[in-house]
């Protein structure tokens, strides 16, 4: 678990100290937090943390790459590549449409984790010039594999489970 907290304190401070580096108007850096409603069995109530950096093509479009954290039965660290799409010119209030795509890592040495999508729509809220607040509302699938064991007075078995959470996600997020 410390090597985890560790790695999104090291992930955190590589976003902000890129940001110095980089001509601002082309990047942009987002942090979500959010949970869901469980759509699968066993249901689960996710959890999830992340960051992406986007780097903006034009106005409406930008493509990306994140990671985070994801809270079901197993703490699991997906790493995605993002592509976001503003239906309208950036305004006080900017419609957009989102795609994280790509796979995650278990934390845990009994589980496995697997392909990640994450479809979402949102609305981006200018509060300043540099600092927007995103709402998105989204689909989130996860597949993990675990190892479950199965004991009782005559047998005694480990095998492999596959599992895929489907959830409708609901994040708040900052960008800057």
């Amino acid at each position: 678990m410390k090597k985890v907290i560790l790695t999104a304190i090291l992930l955190s401070f590589i976003i902000v100290y890129a940001n110095g580096q980089t001509d601002k108007r082309h990047f942009s850096y987002t942090a979500y937090a959010g949970t869901g409603i469980s759509m699968s069995q066993p249901s689960r109530t996710p959890f999830t943390g992340q960051l992406i950096a986007h780097y903006h093509i034009n106005q409406r479009f930008a493509i990306g790459a994140g990671s985070g954290l994801s809270v079901y039965e197993k703490l699991l660290i997906p790493l995605y590549t993002s592509a976001q799409f503003n239906i309208i010119k950036p305004r006080k209030l900017t419609p957009y449409l989102e795609c994280n795509i790509g796979g995650s890592f278990a934390t845990s040495k009994k589980a496995n984790g697997g392909f990640y999508l994450s479809p979402s729509v949102g609305a981006q809220f200018s509060i300043s010039r540099k600092l927007k607040m995103n709402f998105t509302l989204g689909y989130e699938l996860q597949e993990l594999e675990r190892l479950k064991k199965y004991t009782d007075q005559y047998f005694h078995t480990e095998f492999k489970e596959e599992l895929s959470h489907h959830s409708i996600t609901l994040k708040i997020g900052l960008t800057y």
